[in-house]
């Protein structure tokens, strides 16, 4: 494991995270591969700089998850 985590949180709606996971299964793709990679290729697109370096991450805090799919939201 990294010594520094570098991975950070973003949260769907549960429809949409089912949706995306079956489409990801069906093509053999990891979900936050190809999330990565779509949002990359429109950040590019759009000519966002890259950054140098990370900005340090502020405190986090712990939230329930609702794994009810029709208005869940799904963290990963």
């Amino acid at each position: 494991m990294a010594k520094r985590q570098t991975r950070r949180t973003i949260s769907l709606k549960g429809l949409t995270y089912q949706r995306l996971k079956d489409y990801c299964d069906a093509e053999g793709h990891s979900v936050s591969g190809y999330l990565e990679d779509m949002i990359k290729e429109r950040l590019d697109a759009l000519r966002v700089p890259v950054p140098e370096k990370l900005r340090p991450r502020g405190p986090t805090t712990k939230r329930a998850v609702d794994l009810d799919a029709a208005s869940g939201i799904f963290t990963f």
